[in-house]
């Protein structure tokens, strides 16, 4: 299983007539940001209901790099941090695609996503 064959069949599903007659240009575009760090978790809420909430800078950049999934075109997009965590045989299946600096930050980081065989 890989990232490219869950959003292609999402995106198969979407294209159904039936859904296209109920909700017409309805469609599933999905990314994926990954980053590797250090968090808190604290509980937020009411009485009623309570959520978990992670905070930290390692977050924010994991969300930033979700929202360049749009940007640069792809399904999974990941830091360098988790570039150096993967095998040598992975790494060979994925592909940099740039290097940012992100605000709030003065350090340049390597992007990067996997290529399917």
């Amino acid at each position: 299983l890989h990232v490219g064959w869950a959003s292609d069949n999402l995106r198969k599903m979407t294209e159904h007539p039936k859904i296209q007659e109920r909700l017409p240009g309805f469609r599933i575009d999905m990314g994926y940001g990954l980053h590797v760090g250090w968090a808190i978790e604290g509980a937020i809420g009411s009485m009623l209901k309570i959520d978990a909430s992670y905070l930290s800078p390692n977050v924010n950049l994991a969300a930033r790099l979700e929202t360049g999934t749009h940007q640069f075109h792809v399904d999974i997009l990941f830091s360098e941090s988790i570039f150096c965590m993967l095998s040598p045989e992975v790494q060979e299946l994925c592909r940099k695609i740039d290097r940012v600096t992100v605000k709030g930050s003065i350090q340049p980081l390597a992007l990067y996503t996997y290529d399917v065989p």
